[in-house]
């Protein structure tokens, strides 16, 4: 069904993907192939954790009428890129964990030739809905039980053995709890390094992933956790002098947090999503934005956002 009904979307996305990556990155269709089959065990570690995945992959590809193969290599697009180099994304999330309700906020930027005719894509699987683009499978999404969020952290170490993200987020949207969720994370290498922040209606969870460590990183102040693309706990880094940056999105995070926390009548959820829309958290990147706010007993509520034409829907379970 998603190959079907998005076909001149999904060959469109892959095409400019195809031409963006190969153009920037300077390689071939060839190199790709031997990066996935030859020089990685991404596809070894997606058989191992989530074989369903590789049918949903290639129903894609089939309802576009396309290789299988290219469509393969489009989810893992971010893992390739990784691989010959360090890219920087502009990613950033900001969660609180309040007395009564959790909420999360996420701006999930792309590049631009990522960003299609028609975006975004919403995929509603049952009990959890995945926030995506015409031919991947995952980029981030909100479950019954818990919201997942990402941010690359492209200066530490990856796993070329490790399950790449779009499948891991897969995986966490159907465990049944955060524990569940935590246990996971930590049995299941990874293979590009990554901020998740994670939203239950119990708590906030925030890791920093990348080959050979799991940071835990707690909550800044006052209950709110916020995160870019620079590491604040994870020390393994590819190259051993490297420099921390001074991340603009950061400070900018940190400073509202402070003003947040001096309001007596918080409305939080109203609250982050005002700070999402605003530079330099909003940027010509921006392809996707979601809040979503937990609390005990209640289904989760999210609101989903198209930045460039401003469209939102709220989406219940």
């Amino acid at each position: 069904m998603h190959g079907t009904e998005f076909k001149e979307d999904v060959r469109f996305q892959i095409k400019n993907w195809e031409e963006g990556i190969t153009s920037f990155l300077k390689i071939d269709r060839d190199s790709i192939h031997n990066i996935v089959y030859k020089h990685t065990g991404f596809l070894n570690a997606i058989k191992q954790h989530t074989p369903e995945l590789i049918e949903e992959m290639n129903g894609i590809a089939d309802g576009a009428e396309l290789d299988r193969d290219l469509v393969l290599y489009f989810n893992l697009g971010e893992e390739i890129y990784n691989f010959c180099l360090a890219n920087f994304e502009s990613c950033s999330n900001i969660a609180f964990q309040g007395k009564n309700e959790n909420a999360l906020a996420y701006n999930q930027d792309l590049p631009d030739f990522l960003h299609g005719k028609h975006r975004p894509v919403i995929l509603d699987h049952k009990d959890h809905y995945v926030f995506t683009m015409p031919g991947n499978i995952a980029l981030s999404g909100v479950s019954q039980n818990l919201g997942v969020s990402c941010n690359s952290l492209p200066m530490l170490k990856m796993n070329t053995q490790g399950l790449p993200l779009p499948f891991f987020i897969r995986k966490l949207l159907q465990s049944g709890s955060m524990k569940e969720a935590q246990q996971f994370i930590e049995r299941t290498p990874l293979a590009i390094p990554q901020n998740l922040m994670l939203i239950s209606d119990k708590e906030v969870r925030n890791a920093e992933i990348s080959k050979n460590q799991i940071k835990w990183v707690a909550p800044q102040s006052g209950g709110f956790y916020y995160h870019t693309n620079f590491p604040i706990e994870n020390t393994d880094f590819k190259a051993s002098d490297y420099t921390p940056n001074v991340c603009r999105r950061f400070e900018f995070l940190d400073s509202k947090k402070t003003q947040l926390m001096l309001k007596s009548d918080l409305n939080i959820a109203a609250s982050l999503e005002d700070i999402c829309a605003q530079p330099p958290i909003e940027n010509q990147e921006t392809y996707l934005r979601f809040i979503t706010v937990f609390k005990e007993n209640t289904p989760p509520t999210i609101k989903f956002i198209n930045p460039e034409t401003q469209e939102s829907i709220l989406l219940k379970f």
